[in-house]
């Protein structure tokens, strides 16, 4: 089953400023969520309701959004591990 990714501005700006080794570990794991080979993880609570998808170093924030045409995420937001959850938090306000 093919899921439906849509990657917003931050986290597709992120990508391209990584070297090409990560820029391609982030890219194959995007590609392995939409056909269904990865899942990601649901985030507790302030973060509940967002996903996070491991990537080496790096995390990757998510939404799940049900569409007519089947199973979507949308990407929102990419950091490194070590700052991801805080700078997520306190650019939408969950804290």
């Amino acid at each position: 089953m093919r899921i439906k990714v849509v990657i917003e501005e931050q986290p597709r700006e992120f990508i391209q400023r990584q070297s090409p080794e990560a820029r391609k570990q982030l890219r194959d794991a995007l590609h392995a969520l939409e056909n269904g080979r990865v899942f990601p993880e649901p985030l507790e609570d302030e973060l509940e309701g967002f996903y996070r998808l491991k990537v080496n170093r790096y995390r990757i924030i998510l939404q799940s959004d049900a569409g007519d045409s089947g199973p979507r995420f949308k990407i929102i937001f990419a950091e490194r591990r070590k700052a991801v959850y805080e700078l997520f938090s306190q650019i939408f306000g969950l804290e």
